[in-house]
């Protein structure tokens, strides 16, 4: 199963050990970096899809508040079920805010399986 995966892309793109493009192993590691693409990707970066994004390195110049928190919520919950809703199963998305720092949970499990994986962000104040 890992060698039918192995063909796309690792995010973020680097050259491995061999001097070629690095891979991903699995299809769990191919996932989780779309997922990361698509968060830390702003809405109009993309000259041919400019809807495209999760728009979170905003957040750097938010206010820590639970207005931000609320409207960052909204906002990866669109964004994973219009792009990645094929791939994955979003089971649950917590935003909070504590004084100056924003910590982002993501609950997932890929299509076809019942593994459950956890992504978090955190972005600190100050």
């Amino acid at each position: 199963m890992a060698e039918s995966y192995g063909r796309h892309l690792s995010f973020p793109f680097r050259i491995g050990n061999d001097g070629r493009t690095a891979r991903v192993s699995s299809m769990e590691d191919h996932v989780r970096d779309e997922l990361i693409q698509l968060i830390l990707t702003n809405p109009g970066e993309r000259a041919f899809l400019p809807e495209f994004g999760g728009g979170v390195r905003r957040l750097v110049f938010e206010n820590a508040d639970e207005t931000s928190a609320g409207m960052t919520k909204a906002m990866l919950t669109q964004a994973i079920s219009r792009w990645l809703g094929h791939r994955i199963t979003l089971e649950e998305l917590t935003v909070q805010v504590e004084n100056e720092r924003i910590d982002i949970e993501i609950k997932y499990r890929i299509a076809g399986t019942d593994d459950t994986r956890v992504m978090r962000f955190e972005r600190k104040g100050g």
